[in-house]
């Protein structure tokens, strides 16, 4: 590893100091502290030890739960060590739903236990479960085809190999309601996941309220593909399933917030943080524990390095990004009237893959004007130079992230941190999703990325978009 950030840093960045002085001004000064901040944080450990110390300690943190509390107490305490300022919680009622235990087994055509995870906010089966008949499908428009007594009664199976994850995430989101619309008794989908070794994948659904609540789980990605191989060979495939889930009255979480006070322009706000809560299997390592600790790095390399930007930079750790969005409503709720302040709002939550750059998603103000996308972009572009050497230079509009949408909606400029995903969704919301699968050299990486991006922004003169 050292030799090869060595050589990083020599290629990157020592390079411009063999060119001769940088010329004057004060993006000057900026590309500069830039530099010295991201050997820092090539350097530097500490994101990889905070990882580990929130997946080992606290580990998985639903919303609700009782180690959500722990990781709340953990996220004051690394904000403290840090040296951030004003580091206090924000209230925020989430859902309290609970797993509890579920099975499911294949009783025809051939007796064997099957690999599920139920959904999360999913009703349970009746006691006792349910017995039913599987027909499958591969996407909700193929589901709409058939005639409701061809579903009633039955199983619904989403069977559809993974294209991305906007379509098997379509799927899971509405397909409860849409087989319940034609009588189906339970809804089973197949992992949202590139790679599985029998192991499924959770995420979030949603009940329309013109429709009947059904129970819903994710089957591995194997116990899929068997069945629809079962269901094109016309064999006639029946399933018990049983889900003891339980949705209880909603409790109090709370958002983690701390903050570097800007030296000339405090009031002005670079909001950048993760989400803090997982669902309740792995660690929660990728999803999202990379986003809150290298949300966190980026704050204690510029404190550690002595820079005191021009503006505030707000490291907030979200609650209930995984069944709710409630930790992105209440900070828009808290801060409503800071809203023309925040410069910008930077959200990291796709893993640990290497990040090639930014990409920025802009709407109006509420009753304002539509934001100047290219005038964005054109400011935005003065980072390329210092994110280039660390090939994170690839600024585009795209989307900024769930937890900071609720705020990005009503006009704060938002930045979601574009990681490479290929090895993301093999782990995914899935009990693989554990530090072991982080590589420390890309964490590591991504921090400098993360911390010159949230420097520069907190520092240049100019801003995304001017009030």
């Amino acid at each position: 590893m050292r030799g090869s950030l060595s050589l990083l840093l020599f290629l990157g960045f020592g390079a411009a100091a063999l060119a001769g002085p940088a010329p004057e001004g004060p993006m000057a000064k900026v590309r500069a502290q830039a530099s010295a901040l991201a050997a820092r944080a090539l350097a530097s450990d500490q994101a990889y030890r905070n990882l580990g110390s929130l997946c080992d300690d606290v580990g998985h943190r639903l919303s609700g739960s009782a180690s959500y509390g722990r990781a709340v107490q953990w996220g004051l305490q690394a904000m403290r060590d840090a040296g951030l300022r004003n580091v206090h919680t924000e209230k925020v009622m989430v859902p309290h739903w609970v797993r509890n235990g579920e099975s499911a087994r294949m009783e025809a055509p051939t007796p064997q236990e099957l690999s599920i995870l139920g959904l999360g906010m999913s009703v349970p089966t009746p006691k006792g479960g349910i017995t039913a008949d599987v027909v499958v499908v591969s996407s909700l428009e193929e589901l709409a085809t058939l005639k409701d007594d061809q579903v009633k009664g039955r199983i619904v199976l989403f069977e559809s190999p993974f294209k991305g994850y906007g379509p098997g995430a379509r799927m899971r989101f509405s397909g409860a309601s849409a087989a319940a619309r034609k009588g189906a008794v339970a809804m089973l989908l197949r992992s949202v996941a590139s790679l599985s070794f029998d192991t499924p994948h959770t995420g979030s659904l949603h009940y329309d309220a013109d429709a009947p609540a059904i129970p819903a789980a994710a089957v591995s990605v194997e116990n899929a593909m068997m069945m629809r191989r079962q269901w094109d060979r016309g064999q006639r495939i029946r399933v018990h399933l049983e889900m003891n889930c339980e949705t209880l009255p909603d409790v109090e979480a709370a958002n983690v917030v701390g903050e570097l006070p800007g030296s000339s322009r405090p009031g002005e706000i670079v909001l950048v943080g993760g989400h803090l809560d997982s669902w309740d299997v792995g660690q929660g390592a990728q999803d999202d524990g990379v986003g809150c600790v290298l949300s966190l790095a980026a704050a204690n390399l510029i404190h550690e390095q002595g820079l005191r930007p021009a503006r505030t930079v707000r490291v907030v750790f979200f609650a209930n990004e995984e069944n709710g969005n409630r930790g992105g409503e209440a900070y828009l709720a808290r801060h409503r009237s800071e809203m023309k302040d925040h410069v910008a709002a930077i959200e990291t939550d796709s893993g640990n893959g290497l990040a090639r750059g930014f990409s920025l998603e802009l709407h109006a103000p509420e009753g304002g004007k539509a934001p100047d996308a290219q005038k964005a972009l054109a400011v935005l572009s003065g980072l390329a130079p210092m994110l280039e050497p660390l090939e994170a230079g690839h600024l585009v509009l795209g989307h900024g992230g769930v937890d900071i949408e609720p705020s990005v909606m009503v006009g704060v400029p938002g930045l979601g941190m574009s990681h490479d995903t290929a090895k993301y969704w093999e782990v995914h919301h899935s009990k693989a999703d554990t530090f072991d699968k982080i590589n420390k050299e890309d964490l590591a990486k991504n921090s400098a990325i993360l911390a010159v991006a949230v420097y520069a922004l907190a520092d240049i003169p100019g801003r995304l978009l001017e009030p």
